[in-house]
């Protein structure tokens, strides 16, 4: 069903199927909606809990303007919010919501009008899903018993509470600005903040809903008052408050105790030379990830104890913004390649990989991932082909490498596997006679919050002690995936903890290049995902963010070396140069 408003075709059918009308965590007062380009609509589609309407009584007609000279024929109180409002509720179709009538003129006068006007529309009046506050010019709170029981009133006096027939207040407001003049940018002084926040309690006391009127109009505000439990959060952008209300929970990760980290040592002579190089790539991984982890964990990561570093621009060959394929094939064969294609060049030529090079000159390989085996960014170090989802070739590639082990996601079902590969438990991983793979799940690994524990960091630990053993040099891919998740998710929560498990995977390599004095340790990033900026938090280790996408972003993203050899990745480079500065700090032949 279609009714025609001023201007702009509403169609209901399509606000009735969307799951914005189920009740929000916030409510949201549509501030002046008379002055939208499209009145009430806007702000009942934005589920806005309460719409602010001033209205004017002149001769016998209550016209919607701020000020009198505004008055303009046809904009009456009728015509702009009831008549829409009765017709939801005929077709059943109404859900809860405020009409805060704003009286501009007399008080005495207009109400009556008003009361006269709503009990045109016995819908309205009993239905009981309609608020009608009266706000502006009201009457003595002596005579708000004198209305029925569908008028109400938005009380803006707090010295008179204990006194008042509560049951006749719909809300309690007040001016912003006798208690703060902040800004909305940044925070509130903590004298302000105290200001604030007892206005708050004391009108939360009587167990009414408070608003504050006159207020900053952006998220940080927006933010700040939903933590201070505001009612009705005043705002001119309706629409914007509520996706960003909306998504406040999912985007901010609450204050938990900090893990532990490790401090390199941070001796290595400069110019010394590494036998052993260990990849660690957290998939999605970008500077504002970085930040939240850090953050989240009181100020420190093992990541960010690492003194040398550089920054590494992602893009593909067709692309500014890589997928992981394309990005994995930059660092694993030195080649910039379109998305989708993993270990090809652009034209689809087959490129050698550091594990193939390597391998071919005796080192051992070995490579970790909570993503499933064939996923993009594992695959590039070991597969050909165009497509990253032809996982049939994927797999028969894995199946002729030259691979000493992976742990990895679900189990793959594939018999070629089985021939090359022994499946085991992490616990069996001690020797390497024969190439072994471990699973862990179905597809990739189950998030950290899914109940991963410390399987990532374990994997690290096993298999580096399992590669000491083995008295030859190695090359040991390590993804950290999930941290891309949480990205594409938007979800704060899981790039956060996917982050720290990361990290602490991270400590364990440090720890190992620590005591085995050869191994250089890479830590970087195959794209940054989400768009993702952190926008704060409440208190010490509390972190809110935000996003610009779900999709990869074009930002560069950061290198961090550790060990022999490790300022030889400085300065701001391409990702195919990663793959180069492998091969020369190894003294590799390469292709």
């Amino acid at each position: 069903m279609t009714y025609r408003i001023p201007g702009v075709a509403v169609c209901l059918l399509l606000l009735l199927a969307t799951p914005l009308l189920a009740q929000p965590a916030y409510g949201i007062h549509s501030h002046n909606d008379y002055l939208q380009d499209v009145p009430f609509w806007h702000a009942y589609s934005s589920v806005a809990n309460s719409i602010e309407v001033d209205v004017w009584l002149r001769g016998d007609s209550l016209y919607v303007a701020h000020d009198r000279e505004e008055i303009t024929p046809g904009k009456t109180l009728d015509r702009l919010y009831l008549d829409d409002l009765d017709r939801l509720a005929r077709d059943g179709s109404l859900r809860p919501v405020q009409l805060l009538i704003d009286q501009k003129s007399e008080a005495y006068t207009t109400l009556d009008s008003v009361t006269a006007a709503i009990a045109r529309y016995p819908r309205l009046a009993t239905g009981g899903k309609v608020t009608f506050a009266i706000s502006g010019n009201r009457p003595a709170p002596d005579d708000y018993s004198h209305y029925p029981d569908y008028i109400l009133f938005d009380h803006q006096d707090l010295s008179d509470l204990a006194s008042l027939d509560l049951d006749k207040l719909a809300l309690i407001s007040q001016s912003f600005l006798p208690y703060s003049r902040w800004n909305g940018l940044g925070r509130m002084t903590k004298t302000d903040l105290a200001r604030v926040d007892s206005v708050i309690q004391l009108a939360q006391a009587t167990g009414k809903p408070f608003r504050f009127w006159a207020t900053p109009d952006t998220k940080t505000a927006w933010a700040a008052f939903a933590r201070l439990g505001v009612g009705y959060i005043n705002s001119d952008h309706p629409a914007e408050a509520r996706l960003f209300l909306d998504q406040l929970a999912q985007n901010t990760y609450p204050a938990n105790a900090p893990v532990a980290t490790y401090t390199p040592e941070n001796n290595f002579p400069v110019g010394s030379k590494p036998s052993n190089i260990v990849l660690m790539i957290g998939d999605g991984n970008g500077l504002a990830q970085l930040s939240a982890a850090r953050m989240a964990n009181g100020g420190e990561l093992s990541i960010t104890h690492i003194p040398t570093l550089g920054l590494v621009n992602t893009a593909a060959a067709d692309d500014q913004v890589t997928d992981s394929a394309a990005a994995g094939t930059a660092m694993a064969t030195g080649v910039k390649t379109n998305n989708r294609s993993i270990g090809v060049d652009p034209a689809g030529q087959p490129l050698p990989t550091l594990v193939e090079i390597l391998s071919a000159e005796g080192y051992q390989t070995g490579l970790i991932t909570t993503d499933a085996i064939d996923g993009a960014t594992p695959a590039a170090f070991y597969a050909h082909t165009d497509e990253r989802d032809d996982s049939e070739k994927i797999i028969a590639d894995l199946a002729a490498s030259d691979l000493g082990f992976f742990i990895a996601g679900g189990e793959v079902k594939s018999e070629v596997i089985g021939e090359r590969f022994t499946s085991g438990s992490l616990d069996e991983l001690t020797a390497l006679d024969r190439p072994t793979a471990i699973f862990n799940g179905s597809g990739k690994m189950p998030r950290v919050l899914d109940g991963r524990g410390d399987f990532l960091p374990r994997s690290v630990a096993q298999a580096l002690s399992l590669l000491q053993k083995g008295r030859k040099p190695f090359f040991l891919l390590v993804e950290g995936a999930q941290i891309d998740s949480g990205g594409h998710a938007n979800d704060v929560a899981t790039i956060i903890t996917e982050g720290l498990d990361f990290d602490q995977a991270v400590a364990r390599a440090l720890q190992f290049a620590d005591t085995d004095r050869e191994t250089l340790v890479l830590i970087t990033a195959d794209h940054e995902t989400g768009g993702f900026g952190v926008a704060g938090g409440a208190g010490a280790g509390e972190v809110t963010g935000s996003f610009l996408s779900t999709d990869h972003s074009g930002i560069m993203v950061p290198m961090f070396a550790y060990g022999p050899g490790a300022e030889a990745f400085t300065g701001v480079f391409e990702n195919t140069e990663i793959f180069g500065r492998i091969l020369a700090a190894l003294g590799a032949a390469g292709r």
